[in-house]
């Protein structure tokens, strides 16, 4: 009865698999310039006050040019700076830019950020595919200011739980004052759509299966 176990075993673990959720990670280090960083990036899509951050303790393209953001970082190059366009005086006003998953995200989401002052008022908001806000948010974080560098000190990972299937997240902050990086999404599901009713069936039948066979198994 070994070999039955084992297979119905093997089906069991390629159902569930199927069915399991899915993560998209976004750590930025693969941007080489600071621009503007709107339209599809790593499969989401960015908007409003998005730019790409390139540290100007790091180098980058064939001269090895340094980059152009004063921030440092362990083992990191690359971030996502939340300003409107930090070629210009920062306007002191708040600004916001939006991270939308097309096949939705679940559970929670989490986050690192630096502020350049000690109040850029990062606030968090989490919508579904209608624009109804999910959960709570998070208002007002504060931030760490540096020296040496205009960002330096980084918060540890937080983390934004709500229910439902969100579609987009909005970073808002005082212009410029915001580097954001770490971004995690779960996903539904690895193709970003919930489970079919055909997977979960498959899979309840599989866990059947196997335990009749291990209940008819000699001892």
């Amino acid at each position: 009865m070994r070999m039955p176990s084992k297979l119905l075993a093997l089906a069991l673990a390629a159902t569930l698999q199927s069915a399991m959720a899915g993560t998209i990670s976004l750590d930025f280090e693969d941007v080489t310039t600071t621009a503007p960083l709107n339209g599809g990036y790593n499969g989401v899509t960015l908007s409003g006050a998005a730019w790409s951050a390139t540290s100007e303790v790091c180098s980058y393209g064939p001269g090895g040019d340094p980059g152009d953001v004063s921030f440092t970082r362990p083992n990191s190059c690359g971030a996502l700076w939340l300003a409107q366009d930090p070629t210009k005086a920062s306007t002191n006003s708040a600004q916001s830019l939006t991270v939308s998953i097309a096949g939705g995200f679940v559970n929670a989401l989490s986050f690192v950020y630096s502020g350049s002052i000690a109040f850029p008022n990062l606030s968090v908001r989490v919508y579904d595919d209608l624009g109804n806000e999910l959960g709570l948010g998070l208002d007002g974080l504060q931030a760490t200011g540096c020296s040496g560098f205009v960002f330096c000190n980084w918060s540890q990972p937080v983390t934004l739980s709500f229910e439902g299937i969100a579609h987009s997240v909005a970073f808002t902050a005082i212009d410029q004052t915001v580097l954001l990086d770490d971004l995690s999404f779960t996903t539904p599901s690895p193709s970003g759509q919930l489970p079919e009713p055909t997977s979960i069936a498959l899979a309840l039948g599989a866990l059947g299966g196997l335990g009749w066979v291990r209940r008819r198994a000699p001892r």
